[in-house]
Parts: structure tokens; sequence; C-alpha cells
């Protein structure tokens, strides 16, 4: 069914409606005479120019021009169309929006499918934990963390029977095909040919963390093993689910489940603490964040955000009243992510556990430091002043909140200090500047990390910070850092044009330690071959040639290969290692490679584990390129049908692009399942 307005709802919606209300929380107001003003959400600015007009109903920026009326708002800061903007002013507001549904022998769209089956899984995870026998562990461990039941119905926080196809039962038995819970990233494909069920759940026996876009629909999931090793010994009651009814989209549906008794997984050890939704149509972990649906107006009010890593502890802050927060889900913040927060502050503060990046100075921290101060000229670009604060050693912050209160955490976040300075500060607490070497080498790692700094004022600013404390001369540390930018500039173009250095001997390439590690490990598997550990199996043999991705490499794998077969098939007795005549070897590159690898020591004590590692990383570098190949290809599909939608040429090319990136994604969740598969027994 075709949605359509009836006349004057779009009208009669705008008089339900009080744009202050709406802007103000996405924007800081502040009176001014008869308007409000604030900075404005669409363009860098440090100065005020937007003005809102509560009487007209209006809004607009003086410095960059943008305007308009409340849907023109929602849309412009959304980034959504004009149909999609109403029903989320609507929802805001509590307008039920009146509709002409016209029948057409139409497929519903297939996103609104899967955000559909994504609330469906919501609420059916929420009624487990609240509403059910098997749920009673979960929502016991969950008050054990002193988290409130209010909070947990605010994150709408579930959990998964630990069976292995419970709610995809459920979802086929509301008319959810296969196809549709692969694709919303809630099932499995079965990788074993005999098996009866072709799909199973991808979450099993977890606490359920719904993870929502800005407009608060549900788009993934993240799963929390519980804590406790009997978790085995919950039964599952079918009564329990038996009259379960879900609301979507304003329609109700009742429908008698079978939950399937005793059919358990095996909670191990090696068990994954948490698990995401794979990349779907819906949801991709670079460009979402978790409770920013629920953060930010809290983020606006406070003008500054926290970054948590974890789901447990952003609810925990949650149900201690600290609301401004989101959570990274363990890695640096991306582009996508950093436009979203700059919508509602300038301001981040990284919030890290205290044996992470703090007093101990981890090689983590450190790592994770380096991933944001690389990101700096992102940041200016957007204005965002980002600063570090680091907790008590030991403490989380779900811990140090529960534990030390409120006043407490916050006094940690006021002395939170900027990046820059706190990456300075935990590089010289790992050295003994009393020290001559100890000194040395903290001179070196600062001065290599001012380097990456983009802007010449803030390396000069940090070389007057470092040098009182190194008790060295500014103009020696800037004569230094100025030769290391030389040498990396040098390094890098050799190695883009690769020229080699002729004072280095004819293997210099092989053994440099800016080797592509790509290439590292198609020497180590041709070594292997070459040298006979791969013998008899024949593992890395046996690979496609597509796994080689560098032209040397690839054509002695090659040459490998027909020799080793040959002798084989001609059941002749095979010598290790493998000689190859130099009149075989016409190419001098080939040739090189080949004497090299030859010639050089042998490292394997487990030749066998080698093998198996080997070819391990080399179908996850595959698959890697792979998936991301099919992610750029999947981005200019959903370009094009974007543009569009924008521009009303919505016809069956744009409907055959639809289908074409379902197509994709199938194949993407299935490489993504795949790699994930790697190395474990199945």
């Amino acid at each position: 069914m075709t949605k359509i307005l009836k006349d004057g709802e779009v009208n009669e919606l705008k008089l339900n409606v009080d744009i202050y209300n709406i802007i103000s929380n996405y924007v800081n107001l502040k009176k001014s005479g008869k308007n409000f003003i604030g900075l404005c959400p669409f363009h860098k600015e440090k100065t005020p120019s937007f003005i809102v007009d509560s009487k007209a109903q209006l809004y607009h920026c003086f410095g960059c021009g943008a305007g308009g009326d409340v849907i023109s708002f929602i849309m412009k800061v959304e980034n959504l169309s004009f149909m999609e903007a109403v029903e989320l002013l609507a929802k805001k507001v509590g307008y039920n929006l009146k509709f002409i549904e016209s029948k057409e022998n139409e497929e519903p769209d297939s996103k609104e499918k899967l955000f559909e089956l994504n609330e469906l899984a919501k609420k059916y995870f929420n009624y487990i934990l609240f509403n059910s026998k098997n749920g009673i562990k979960a929502l016991n461990y969950l008050k054990s963390r002193k988290i409130s039941e209010e909070t947990l119905k605010i994150f709408e926080v579930g959990y998964s029977i630990d069976n292995w196809e419970n709610f995809t039962n459920f979802a086929k038995s509301r008319n959810y095909n296969e196809s549709d819970i692969i694709l919303a990233g809630l099932g499995i494909e079965s990788q074993k040919p005999n098996k009866a069920t072709k799909v199973y759940d991808r979450f099993r026996g977890r606490i359920m963390f719904p993870i929502k876009d800005l407009l608060g629909r549900t788009i993934g999931f993240g799963g929390r093993i519980l804590p406790y090793n009997d978790i085995n010994n919950i039964n599952t009651n079918p009564e329990n689910l038996k009259n379960l009814t879900v609301d979507i989209n304003k329609y109700q549906v009742k429908t008698n489940v079978n939950i399937q008794k005793n059919k358990t997984t095996n909670i191990g050890e090696n068990v994954s603490k948490y698990i995401n939704t794979p990349e779907t149509r819906l949801y991709s972990k670079s460009k979402n964040i978790y409770g920013i649906f629920e953060a930010k107006s809290h983020i606006v009010k406070e003008d500054y955000v926290l970054i948590v890593e974890g789901y447990m502890d952003l609810i925990s802050l949650y149900d201690n009243e600290i609301k401004n927060v989101v959570a990274s889900l363990g890695t640096a913040l991306t582009s996508d992510q950093i436009k979203i927060i700059s919508r509602f502050t300038k301001n981040i503060i990284l919030v890290f556990d205290g044996d992470e990046a703090g007093i101990n100075a981890s090689v983590k921290g450190i790592d994770r430091l380096k991933e944001y101060n690389e990101n700096l000229d992102l940041f200016n670009e957007n204005n965002i002043r980002i600063k570090v604060c680091t907790l008590d050693k030991n403490f989380d912050p779900a811990d140090f909140i529960i534990k030390k209160g409120k006043e407490a955490f916050l006094e940690k976040i006021k002395n939170a200090i900027d990046i820059i300075d706190y990456t300075l500060n935990i590089i010289l607490s790992k050295y003994n500047l009393n020290d001559l070497t100890d000194k040395l080498r903290a001179s070196d790692e600062l001065l290599r990390f001012i380097s990456t700094l983009s802007s010449s004022i803030i390396q000069e600013e940090c070389i007057k910070k470092i040098a009182p404390k190194l008790r060295l001369k500014e103009s020696m540390l800037i004569e230094e850092m100025l030769k290391i930018q030389l040498k990396k500039k040098g390094s890098q173009f050799s190695e883009k044009y690769n020229i080699e250095n002729d004072n280095k001997n004819s293997y210099s390439e092989f053994i440099s330690k800016n080797m592509n590690p790509q290439k590292r490990l198609e020497i180590e598997a041709l070594s292997l071959i070459i040298n006979g550990s791969d013998y008899p199996e024949l593992e890395i043999l046996n690979l496609p040639l597509d796994y080689f991705k560098f032209e040397d490499t690839k054509e002695l794998f090659k040459l490998l290969k027909n020799i080793i077969y040959e002798q084989i098939n001609s059941k002749r007795n095979l010598n290790f290692p493998v000689l190859i005549s130099s009149d075989t070897l016409e190419n001098e590159n080939i040739r090189k490679l080949y004497n090299y690898i030859y010639f050089s020591n042998k490292n394997y004590t487990r030749e066998k584990d080698s093998c198996k590692e080997v070819v391990l990383n080399l179908k996850k570098l595959f698959l890697s390129e792979k998936i991301e190949k099919i992610k750029n290809k999947i981005s200019e599909i959903e370009q094009i049908i974007t543009q569009n939608k924008l521009s009303g040429n919505v016809n069956k090319d744009t409907v055959n692009l639809e289908k074409e990136i379902d197509e994709f994604y199938k194949e993407l969740i299935s490489l993504e399942n795949e790699k994930l598969l790697l190395g474990k027994d199945k």
C-alpha cells in the first residue's frame, strides 16, 4: 500500500507543534528579545546567528541562509525525506496522521520490512526478560549491577533464550522468511549441508541491547553473555510466549508460538562476551552510536557528550542521572559518527577505564589515542574539542558510578584534559627522565607523535610543553622533529615508486619493516610450500590463485603448483626444498623472490600449525577485501537510489536496484559469517 496524506494534514500537524520545543532538542537556544538564538546546527560558527521565531513558527540562520518551518528543519537536521520528517514530527508530538491508502500490487519496501523485523525482535527479547521465567537469571544479574527496571525499560533491554531456533521460528510464525531473518542479521545460515535447519539464531543466551538510529528505530542489537557457568540450566517454557502480542506500525498480531525445548548451545569460556549485528542495510558499526536516541536531548542541554565503551557502562551512568552519554562500542569515532554527534554538541569527552589508557600507559590505550589524534583535522573541521577522562585504576564507568557515586564521577569529568596533552603525559609517564637512555627514548617517541599532528601551531605548542620536562632546548627538538618528518616523506616516496637504496642488498625489499603485511604473509606461504611444510596436506597449495595479490608471489605460487602437481600425477618422489632451475625463472623479480626464500633460514617449530595459521590469515585478508568491495558497491547503488528518489524518478530501474542491493547484502552477510567462522570448530 502507498500512503498518501489527507488534504490539510500537514497544516493540521503544524498547528499541534511548537517550533521552539522541537528545535530546542537539537540546538541550545537562549532568549533574545522576542526570539530565541543559538549556534546554527548546519554550519560551523562561534557567534550565534541562528534565530527561532516562535510567533511566526519559523527559523532562520543569518550565517548560512538556512531557514523555513519546523518540517524543513527536521528534514535538514535528520537528513530525511518530506514524508519521513512529517511522520517523525507526528511521533514526537503524539499526533495521529490520517492517510488515504491506495491499494496496489506492490512489494513492501525491503528496508521497511527489516525495520519491522528488528522491532519484532526487540519486543520479543524484551518480553522474555520481563515476563518469562527464562529471563529471571538475566534480570537478576542486571539488578545485581544496580540497574533499575525503569532504566532497562527506557533502553528496552531484553534477553535471548539459549536455543538454536527460538527466535527464527517465532519470526517465521509472523510471516517472515529465512532470507528476511538473515538480511536483518538476526539469523545465520547453517554451514552444515545435512542439517535440517537452514537458519539458526545469531543471539542465544544473551542480554540483548537494541541499537537505535536517531529516529528511535531499531536497526540492530548487541548481545552480552551472562557471566554464569550454569547458563545451560535455563529451561524454556512455551506457555510463557504463547500469546505474545507485538504492536508494529499500529497493527497487532497474535500467534501461538511453539518453543523448542532443551536444545541449548554449549557456552564455554571461548565464547565472545559481546557480539553485535553484522553489517546490514540498516546497521553499520562505523555509522551508528549506541544510546544516541536516548541521549541526544540531554547532550544538547549539557552541551557535551561522554563517550564510553560498552552498553553496561552507558546504562549504569544513565541510571545514575548522567544521561548525556553514548557508547562507541570499542572503536575510535569515525567521520560518520562525528557528524552525528556534532549536530548536538561540539564538546566530546572520552571516558577511559583506569587500566586501559591511564596510569599503566598500556599499548591498547596509546594505540586508541593515536586513532583519535590522526583524525585531528576531522575534529577541527567540525569545530569539535575532544578531551580525555581516565578513571581510577581497575575501575570502568559502571563500577565507578556504583562504588564512588555521581559527584565523584562528575569531578573526574570536570578534570578531563585535552587529548593531545593527555597523550604527551602518557608517553612521558613511561620513562625515567633522569636516565639518559630513557630520556632519548622519550624524546624520540614524543617527537614521532608530534610529527603526526597536522597543525604546525599545535606542533610548536607541544614542543614548548615537553622541552622543560625533558630539560632540552626547543630549537633542538624542532630540528629533530623535522628530521623525522623528512625521513618519513622519503620512505613514503621510496615505497610509492618502489625505489631501492643502492647501499642495501638485493633482498632489502623482502626484509624491510615497511613491507606490506599481505605480501609478507604471501612470502611466508611460499616458504612453507618450498620447504615441504605444506606436504602432504597441501592446504596452502590448494588455495585459489586470487588469494595472492602481488604479481611476483602470484607467479611463483602458480609455478610451484604446476611443479608439485606434475610430480604427484606422475607418481614421482617429491624432494624438498623444491628446486627450480634458473632458466625456468625467466623473470628477474620472481627469481630474486625464489632465491630469497630458498636461502633464508626456516623459523617453524610447528610446521602444520604454521600452515593452518597462514591459510587462515590469507582467507581473512581475502574476505576482508571482498567485503570492502561489496560495501563500496552498496554505497554506490544507495547513492543512485537516493538521487532517483530526490528527483522523483522512482521507476522499474530503482526497484531493480533495490533488489540488487538486497542480493549484495545477502552476499555481504554470508561473507561476514564465513569470516566469523574462520578458525572455529564448525
